[in-house]
């Protein structure tokens, strides 16, 4: 672990601890919709954060910020899910689609490795 990583993740802690869990975040979340799975809504990511359990389901979020607009105490998840994210890629534990992305972001300019 470096110090940015260290860093973010107590700034995660400080955004998810004061979820309370109670799920209203829930039914305006697309991703939550369909999959219809605890872990892949909000409040499901929440409890992971709050455990310090960094997942490739991470990045299983589009960010619409949907959720927080129902969010009774304003909880800012979508900073949370993307500090989330640079700490996986810098651990180096995003998942392959994104490590492909990124380096042909760094080749091509481009995510899909067109030039």
């Amino acid at each position: 672990m470096t110090i940015e990583s260290d860093n973010a993740k107590e700034e995660i802690k400080e955004i998810v601890e004061r979820c309370i869990n109670c799920g209203m975040c829930k039914p305006r979340d697309s991703i939550f919709k369909v999959m219809r799975e605890e872990q892949y809504s909000p409040r499901g990511k929440a409890i992971m954060l709050k455990n310090n359990q960094y997942d490739k389901i991470l990045f299983d979020d589009n960010l619409s910020k949907q959720c927080e607009a129902s969010c009774p105490l304003k909880i800012k998840m979508h900073e949370a899910i993307v500090k989330s994210r640079k700490v996986l890629v810098e651990e180096k534990k995003e998942p392959e689609e994104v490590r492909k992305a990124i380096r042909n972001l760094r080749n091509t300019g481009n995510i899909f490795g067109d030039k």
